[in-house]
């Protein structure tokens, strides 16, 4: 038995409530799927599509269980990533009572990427549900050092790109090792002037 994981059949259109484990493997009659949960936020999100006879279909599904993120939080984020679009900058968002909280986090950067300097044990870390980091005047698109170093978390990760031009932002999920596109719209409340790049 993994204390982590659970692997499940689903033998009813309805999940039962959430197990202790971090991540649950579903295989349905339209396909595999992943589900996982944390107080802000319930996924379910298919990892593959086949036909399995005996079982019955499953609908993903992606809840935020707090407000979006408040146009004016990503406004901030996208000026201070445009102070100096020669640099990535990260940020860590959080939600406390339902209000979001950013924090920028000590850090050493370049054009091509950015690192935390403070402990993966600090709090603004920890609690965070949202890692946003610029791309500067590049695309709003992961690079393989932004796979490796997202993976083994389970956030919203999100990038702002083409500060030089119309700002874009890119959101996926990570869950541990599986990674997901989302429409930003579904976590963020978006300015007028930032475009979406997923």
């Amino acid at each position: 038995m993994n204390p982590f994981i659970g692997y499940h059949l689903a033998t009813s259109n309805n999940f039962p409530p959430y197990s202790q484990k971090l991540q649950e493997y579903w295989l349905a009659a339209n396909g595999l799927f992943l589900r996982s949960h944390r107080r802000e936020l319930e996924v379910c999100l298919q990892l593959t599509q086949t036909q399995v006879a005996g079982l019955q279909p499953l609908e993903p599904y992606f809840r935020l269980k707090v407000p979006k993120v408040p146009s004016l939080v990503i406004a901030d984020i996208i000026n201070a990533a445009s102070i100096n679009p020669q640099q990535e900058i990260l940020f860590y968002l959080g939600v406390t009572n339902n209000q979001w909280w950013c924090h920028t986090p000590l850090q050493t950067a370049s054009s091509t990427h950015v690192l935390s300097l403070e402990s993966a044990l600090d709090k603004s870390y920890t609690d965070g549900l949202l890692e946003i980091h610029s791309h500067g005047t590049l695309a709003a698109y992961p690079s393989s050092a932004d796979n490796l170093e997202e993976k083994g978390k389970f956030r919203v990760f999100a990038i702002i790109g083409t500060l030089n031009i119309i700002p874009t932002i890119y959101t996926r999920i990570g869950i541990y090792n599986h990674f997901f596109d989302i429409n930003p719209n579904q976590i963020f409340e978006l300015p007028p002037q930032v475009k979406c790049s997923n």
